[in-house]
């Protein structure tokens, strides 16, 4: 846990930015990425020893093998940052397959090593940890030889490069970092609030709700780089129409969703769950219009305007975590779900208002309309006969 969460804790926001950038047509590309891979090995050396200080303090209560093996560990900390700056360059590239299989293999390889682990009677904590540190390496390897021989290592203007994704970076650093802490600061919250039996409870639901926003993180890795080729006027078209064709992918999804999670806590987890099924359907509505919210982030993204998704990200944080001390004592588990319910509405309209006010869009424009659904319809019915060619 500690390489990953550090890499993205120390980004500066620079793997948003080299896809900016390297989208741009008057940029120059291996310039970007050059610069972008020397900064992130910097930054994540920095990481490395910034952990090596602080994980002895925050591990006082483990015994000193695992703190030690913690704190060898964090050598993996800048192929974690280098990751996240090459699957960067895939997405800018629209090497969409490659970008698949670097965040995918990963995982693959490390249900592999777990199951053999388990196989052959070696699974402990040491072996079962590294199983998910090391199958990051051969790809962040394979990619990175793959980048460098394109681009080459010598690179003109790598200051001038440096700036420009610092620039950008800077504004949306928060962004990475409210994200990162979001996906962590209500399980800390409730550790300290809830008895285990509701915490297990909470943290199953959750898990389970975010099987709608995988669907919003494959829209969003292809809508910012596309957008960010684009001009302002096009690049804000093209996430409203993607806004509305996902909204209508969510419906579909969220109401399956819904309407299984009985049967599926049940079978998953078992009878003693049950209890878990009005704070997962909570959950399901919060999850679906916070990735519609970063749906629609993702037009300020792409037109230079990071900074105002980071002020927003940022004080919706700051809003969840106080809502969640009040309405937890109040509510258990569900005070929890409320409070993410409650933030996500928030931010979901202050998006919205920034886009009516400042960029003068209709209310129509947010509304799904029968064009969006029957376009909708042609792309199925055009893969599904491709798929009838095909076979």
């Amino acid at each position: 846990m500690w390489p990953q969460f550090l890499a993205y804790c120390l980004t500066l926001g620079i793997p948003s930015a080299l896809v900016y950038y390297m989208k741009k047509k008057e940029e120059d590309q291996g310039t970007h990425y050059i610069t972008a891979f020397y900064m992130s090995v910097i930054l994540g050396i920095i990481a490395m020893v910034i952990g090596a200080a602080l994980i002895p303090l925050w591990m006082k209560g483990y015994s000193q093998d695992v703190t030690e093996f913690a704190v060898w560990a964090l050598v993996m900390t800048p192929v974690a940052m280098v990751g996240t700056v090459n699957t960067a360059a895939l997405q800018a590239r629209e090497e969409f397959m490659l970008y698949s299989v670097s965040r995918y293999f990963p995982l693959v390889g490390t249900m592999i090593l777990l199951s053999g682990l388990i196989i052959t009677g070696h699974f402990t904590p040491f072996f079962s940890s590294a199983a998910y540190l090391f199958p990051v390496l051969p790809v962040a390897i394979w990619i990175t030889w793959r980048l460098v021989s394109q681009y080459k290592v010598r690179q003109r203007n790598k200051l001038k490069s440096s700036r420009k994704l610092l620039n950008y970076g800077i504004r949306s650093y928060g962004t990475d970092i409210a994200g990162t802490f979001s996906g962590y600061i209500d399980q800390i919250l409730v550790v300290g609030l809830l008895s285990p039996a509701s915490l297990g409870l909470y943290v199953v639901s959750l898990n389970l709700s975010k099987i709608v926003n995988m669907i919003q993180n494959s829209i969003t890795s292809v809508l910012f780089p596309k957008a960010s080729g684009l001009g302002q006027s096009e690049a804000i078209h093209l996430t409203f129409k993607v806004y509305r064709i996902s909204t209508l992918v969510t419906i579909f999804v969220g109401f399956g969703v819904f309407v299984v999670a009985p049967y599926l806590l049940i079978l998953l987890y078992g009878k003693s769950f049950g209890g878990a099924i009005p704070v997962f359907r909570l959950l399901i509505f919060q999850t679906a219009i916070a990735s519609l919210s970063w749906v629609l982030s993702q037009g300020f993204m792409s037109t230079g305007k990071p900074g105002t998704v980071t002020i927003i990200r940022i004080l919706s944080l700051g809003l969840n975590v106080a809502l969640m001390r009040v309405l937890i004592p109040m509510l258990e588990i569900k005070g929890a779900a409320i409070s993410l319910l409650i933030t996500s509405v928030i931010e979901f309209l202050a998006i919205l208002s920034i886009y009516r006010f400042k960029y003068s869009m209709k209310l129509k424009d947010f509304i799904v309309s029968k064009s969006d659904i029957l376009w909708l319809f042609r792309q199925v019915r055009g893969r599904g006969k491709m798929n009838e060619v095909n076979s």
